[in-house]
């Protein structure tokens, strides 16, 4: 082509040559950038996982070379390693009758070179009268005070503050308990006595003694998680405004059992034993006569890790049919009567058929060995049901399923069906237990017939005050019989519900135990109750009874009352009720008493119990707490408004500077732990950041790649 400048020729190209040119330095500039890039993103994951790996080794490695020298244990909720002291617990026990007297011995020990406060959550059985508490420093003793709640803790925090040495005993829930313990020297041990009274189970012709070792992990209704903290778990739901206070601290399923536990008892029956049996545990029985034993843990420590439970079965008639208890204190008597009202009525009950709603929990804490004997006692219980039985079948874990839309006859075809469905069950997700009950009280007994709802769960919930208020609302003519399931059921739930539901309750804590359990739970389902109890005691006699109004009582159980009286009685008692349909009527002989101490606390308690469920029933919460109050500072318990506090008097603390360390708590025998906290651990390592990351680089990588394809227009000259 001519210039018409020059004359001279240009050099030119074809369009098609300048767009492969074009396109090669597109592809060279957007390989460049992308290799740089996807160099700038291995970079920088290696460096965060590096930076991670070396925080956890160097938290491995803390194990044995930390610069305090304090015990280092993995936490299973976030992946850390945290110091913490190291605790052993000796439990003492001496049982007269269906009375306990139990003193529990905790031994913090500070390994570390630190000052430190210890805070430990506990659990005691559901209806514990907690009225002592002493603090040994050595040789020296100092007592526990009973203080309005916010007033032992104001106390403590001053003591701490102040460098001297003092406890707190607090709770959380009926069977949820917090020690804290505050000015722990470096290397100093120091032992905390807290002593409870309470009454034992009694039925079928057995007593049984449980003393609870391990909180399980609860569930809250719309907890999150928190991976950056490992001295919060989780946040407060909607329905549970003390999560945290409740949800200690797990040591991870991979680190080797804490918080060993020895444990005793000196066993007076009161009868013949015939047998006793350890359903978690293996014992040494040492018998001392017919009725008196000493009974001990083979192993001296035990981890704390599933429930204690023991249970002595009478030789044949050797139960007594009524039993009475008295104690005085100042000018009030306190007495507690126990009756076994007739086994068998005067005349043939026809069997009315029933509805039973059968609710079983398959959330994550019940996987494993817990949902087989879950299953187990389901299968027995649709197989014991008639032709007039109707039947449905409830599974709730994060979400609710029930086998039909309402129930259905106890057909041989629908037998078959629930037993496959049972068959399937899987146990993982959450625990929302308040969806299942809803729907399990959607229904009233209908004319002629008997409705009951029975729920099979280990009750590893928090919202348990959003359950009870739903129960009361909502319980009609139902009749609801809870069985708890597992090494670490939550007592408190299934008591109450039972109490609330007008029902009964067992436990199940081994698949050997099912069929044995079972069957006597369903002698209780199946055959006549004792109704409309009342009592009629001596004339001119001022008497305050607990509970105020008898409950229901089924085949097995005991009618077990405790009273207040201005003054020593003499004479009888009339309780009568309704047996079957028929009145019946029995007389307590008040003679034949026997003196036992704690017998007030157990009135206290069972009184303490009752206000706080009238705060379900509307009452104010300011009456509520002045009567709990008044009761507690009156008896020393702890109770949800009133705490025990002991402090030293001497300041021994120095130095400006003293760490909190929380105390961590095993997971119970055969809980998963992938299953409660998820597959994958909330550990250093921050994966979700990595993954970010690399999606951010590869988007830019692509931006330049695709930037660099783009054809050019015009030419060049």
């Amino acid at each position: 082509m001519h210039s018409p400048l020059t004359g001279g020729r240009i050099k030119t190209q074809s369009p098609n040559d300048q767009i492969v040119k074009d396109g090669l330095r597109g592809l060279l500039a957007s390989i460049a950038v992308g290799f740089t890039v996807s160099t700038v993103l291995v970079l920088i994951v290696i460096t965060l996982t590096l930076l991670s790996t070396t925080a956890s080794a160097a938290s491995v490695d803390q194990i044995n070379n930390t610069k305090s020298g304090s015990l280092l244990v993995k936490n299973a909720q976030t992946g850390h390693y945290m110091p913490t002291p190291t605790l052993l617990t000796d439990v003492k026990i001496n049982v007269s009758g269906i009375l306990a007297r139990t003193t529990v011995s905790q031994q913090f020990q500070n390994n570390s070179k630190d000052w430190v406060e210890g805070i430990y959550v506990f659990p005691l059985p559901e209806n514990a009268a907690v009225d002592q508490l002493r603090m040994r420093i050595g040789d020296r003793i100092i007592e526990g005070q009973i203080k309005e709640r916010k007033e032992a803790k104001k106390q403590f925090q001053e003591a701490a503050r102040s460098g001297k040495k003092a406890t707190l005993i607090e709770q959380e829930r009926s069977n949820v308990f917090t020690t804290s313990l505050t000015n722990i020297a470096p290397g100093e041990s120091i032992t905390i006595e807290i002593a409870y009274q309470n009454t034992l189970d009694y039925r079928d012709g057995a007593v049984s003694l449980r003393f609870p070792l391990v909180v399980a992990p609860r569930y809250i209704p719309g907890q999150e998680h928190n991976e950056n903290t490992m001295t919060s778990t989780v946040n407060q739901g909607p329905s549970v405004t003390d999560a945290q206070k409740i949800s200690p601290l797990i040591i991870d399923e991979s680190e080797k059992k804490r918080n060993p536990v020895n444990l005793s008892i000196k066993l007076d029956a009161g009868f013949a034993i015939q047998t006793i049996h350890s359903t978690n545990h293996a014992i040494k029985k040492n018998k001392i006569n017919e009725h008196q034993y000493k009974v001990n843990l083979v192993s001296n420590n035990v981890p704390a890790d599933r429930d204690f439970e023991v249970t002595w079965r009478s030789a044949p008639d050797a139960m007594p049919r009524s039993a009475v208890y008295t104690e005085q204190k100042g000018d009030k008597y306190y007495s507690l009567i126990t009756l076994f009202p007739p086994t068998d009525p005067n005349a043939d009950i026809p069997r009315l058929p029933r509805d039973i709603v059968f609710v079983v929990d398959t959330s994550g804490s019940m996987h494993g060995a817990s949902l087989d004997q879950a299953k187990s006692a389901l299968k027995l219980a649709v197989q014991r049901l008639t032709n007039e039985d109707r039947f449905n079948i409830i599974q709730f874990n994060s979400t609710t399923q029930a086998l039909y839309s309402h129930e259905q006859p106890a057909s041989e075809k629908n037998l078959k069906v629930a037993c496959r469905y049972i068959n399937a069950l899987v146990a993982d997700g959450g625990t929302e237990f308040a969806p299942a009950l809803s729907i399990a009280l959607n229904d009233d007994a209908k004319a002629g017939r008997i409705r009951q709802v029975v729920f099979i769960t280990d009750g590893s919930v928090g919202n348990e005050d959003e359950i009870f208020s739903m129960i009361k609302k909502r319980l009609g003519k139902n009749r609801l019989f809870p069985i708890g399931i597992g090494t670490a059921p939550n007592s408190h739930l299934m008591t109450k519900i039972a109490e609330y539901g007008r029902g009964s309750f067992t436990y199940i804590g081994d698949i050997s135990e099912v069929a044995t359990k079972m069957g006597d739970f369903f002698n209780r389902l199946e055959n006549p109750v004792v109704t409309d109890i009342s009592t009629k005691w001596p004339e001119d006699l001022i008497v305050d009874l607990s509970p105020s109004i008898i409950p229901d009582l089924y085949q097995g159980e005991p009618l077990v009352i405790v009273a207040a009286t201005d003054r020593a009685f003499t004479g009888a008692v009339q309780i009568g009720g309704l047996f079957a349909g028929q009145q019946w009527r029995e007389t307590v002989n008040l003679e034949k008493q026997s003196k036992e101490q704690g017998i007030g606390q157990i009135w206290a308690r069972r009184k303490i119990s009752e206000h706080m469920g009238s705060l379900r029933d509307g009452m104010s919460k300011e009456v509520v707490r002045q009567a709990v109050l008044d009761l507690a500072l009156e008896h020393s318990l702890v109770t949800k408004y009133s705490s025990l506090v002991a402090v030293d008097v001497t300041p021994t603390r120095t130095m400006q500077f003293m760490y909190r360390q929380l105390i961590p708590l095993n997971m119970p025998n055969r809980w998963s732990q992938a299953k409660i906290f998820g597959a994958l651990p909330q550990t250093a390592t921050a994966s979700s950041m990595h993954l970010i990351l690399a999606a951010l680089f590869s988007t830019l990588a692509l931006v330049f790649f695709f930037k660099g394809r783009r054809p050019k227009t015009g030419s060049q000259r």
